[in-house]
């Protein structure tokens, strides 16, 4: 499992767009946003590479000014471990 946190900065007037069009991304949550279209988002997802990809779909969001990861986060899974024992 991998977890990242994004800072999300959209521009004010597109702030409500911008939510539905990232709800709709695989694994976007949105935990808080304010007035000036600031958006604490996770993206979760079950490795690096999902995560990522999703990362990079929020940079073509229309109305989005700027996207930074500020947390990244990743679990190996137990039989992943064992199998390479």
């Amino acid at each position: 499992m991998a977890v990242t946190g994004v800072l999300v900065c959209a521009m004010p007037g597109r702030i409500e767009k911008v939510q539905s069009q990232l709800m709709v991304l695989p694994g976007i949550e949105i935990h808080a946003t304010s007035p000036e279209g600031r958006m604490v988002v996770t993206v979760e997802g079950d490795d690096e590479r999902t995560t990522g990809e999703s990362v990079r779909r929020i940079y073509d969001v229309e109305g989005i000014l700027s996207a930074s990861i500020v947390y990244n986060h990743v679990e190996n899974n137990s039989a992943e471990q064992e199998s390479s024992l």
